[in-house]
């Protein structure tokens, strides 16, 4: 019955000369299998009218071949575990020799650029947003994948299009992001006169000092990390009234004197409130300090609290998971904020088995297998699509609901410019985090803050 129906919709599609994409939604509206579809578009050769077939993912076409894949560590490992078990089924099926590379958060950029540098290395690369844009010459156009995959469960969200495309082009293919929020210890947060989490930073350094008093530190790396340091310090740069750059894309706009007021702010509050040692924190160093007691709060993903809630016999801590809850990014004198951006796959134009790459990422991306991936992470990933915020791993825990809010006010790097090649080189060095790891050290909110000005308006000016 379903074969019918597609080899229907394929003869409708070629008499009525319809594009990939309208086949796609038409599939939709049939109900019809989208994996299944795709998979009877690639072996028919179908065409759309005016387009050249540049894909093709029949097994016999794969066999004999490899393919390598270069990720970031993850921080929950049952959705690690799904990864290389996905990899390695569709390589077992396709008679493809697969492998994977994950190297820590801070080295991920590092080894991309070392293998664009050397035109050799891994076909598949993960990358963070807006890293498409450095990189979007050494991709594969993949415009004739990721479009239908997104329209298939809704359409991308905004902030996926606005931080993962290039202009109208998709130089990788987008999965959502690790979102992030105030991860608190509810005893010690009532213990220290706070019934709930603080709503403003002001609130949160004030209640910081007496549970620092209490031997329990506010937590947060400032270190040259992908995660924990420009959540933090883009929220809080924005929620004192100061960005990189104006909308134009080219004003800087980061000197500004709420933003210095905010910093002085900052300093006194991170000798007060914080584990001075964040200065040197990665992205694993906090959970490792939560999940030891020794800290009240810190801003994380969803990872600290699913692993207390694993097995004690594998690092969970029932007692911890219990007496955690999480909270919204707190609020400035500007607003609530917090930066958000799309991370993805994408296919080097070096790689000798592009074929092979696009074929496992389409598979990859197909409902059931994306599905069964968002729920091995268990919360940790923001899906790039609406259709996948209906799954339970999202709405079964209430704990976990700011999770998800955080598309409500998340901006992306760049704000309010776009999120282009400019704000992914600002990233990049690092130069918003390094302001205020500046800032503490020296004891300088003001001359931390010119030096970044100064940074940002190389970068801009450009």
């Amino acid at each position: 019955m379903t074969d019918k129906r597609i080899d229907g919709l394929l003869s409708e599609a070629k008499t009525l000369r319809y594009s990939r994409r309208q086949v796609m939604r038409r599939a939709v509206a049939l109900g019809l299998s989208v994996p299944a579809v795709t998979a009877a578009l690639s072996a028919t050769g179908y065409v759309a009218p005016g387009q050249t077939r540049t894909f093709a993912s029949a097994a016999a076409q794969l066999e004999g071949t490899s393919l390598n894949v270069l990720a970031a560590s993850y921080f929950v490992l049952a959705g690690q575990e799904r990864y290389d078990a996905q990899l390695q089924e569709w390589g077992d099926a396709n008679g493809v020799e697969v492998s994977i590379d994950y190297v820590a958060w801070p080295d991920l950029q590092a080894k991309i650029g070392a293998s664009i540098q050397a035109q050799s290395g891994p076909d598949i690369i993960q990358l963070w947003d807006p890293w498409p844009y450095l990189y979007q010459e050494n991709l594969v156009n993949l415009n004739d994948i990721a479009q239908p995959i997104g329209e298939a469960t809704g359409g991308y969200y905004d902030w996926v299009v606005q931080t993962a495309a290039v202009g109208e082009d998709w130089h990788s293919i987008p999965y959502g992001t690790s979102s992030s929020a105030y991860a608190y210890r509810m005893s010690y947060f009532n213990e220290a006169g706070a019934e709930t989490f603080p709503d403003t930073w002001e609130e949160l350094f004030t209640v910081g000092k007496t549970l620092k008093e209490m031997g329990k530190p506010l937590g947060q790396a400032l270190g040259h990390s992908l995660g924990d340091p420009p959540s933090f310090t883009y929220a809080y740069m924005w929620a004192y009234g100061a960005m990189e750059v104006e909308e134009d894309g080219v004003t800087v706009a980061f000197n500004k004197p709420e933003f210095v007021d905010g910093m002085n702010t900052f300093i006194q509050g991170w000798k007060d409130a914080f584990d001075e040692t964040g200065l040197a924190w990665d992205d694993s160093a906090n959970n490792t300090a939560f999940l030891a007691d020794q800290l009240s709060a810190t801003l994380n993903g969803s990872s600290i609290y699913l692993r207390a809630l694993g097995p004690e016999d594998d690092g969970g801590n029932p007692a911890i998971a219990e007496d955690t809850n999480h909270a919204d990014f707190p609020q400035g004198p500007a607003g609530r904020f917090t930066n958000i951006g799309a991370q993805s796959w994408g296919v080097t134009t070096y790689s000798e088995n592009i074929e092979g790459a696009k074929a496992f990422l389409e598979h990859w991306y197909s409902q059931e297998q994306l599905t069964s991936w968002y729920e091995a992470n268990g919360d940790y990933y923001i899906p790039a699509t609406p259709d996948y915020a209906e799954l339970e791993v999202y709405t079964s825990d209430p704990k976990l609901a700011p999770y998800l809010n955080l598309v409500n006010y998340g901006r992306n790097k760049g704000y309010a410019g776009p999120s282009d090649e400019k704000a992914a080189l600002s990233y990049s060095k690092y130069l918003v985090i390094d302001t205020f790891a500046r800032a503490i050290q020296d004891d300088d909110a003001q001359g931390a803050i010119e030096w970044g000005a100064n940074e940002l308006e190389r970068v801009y000016g450009e």
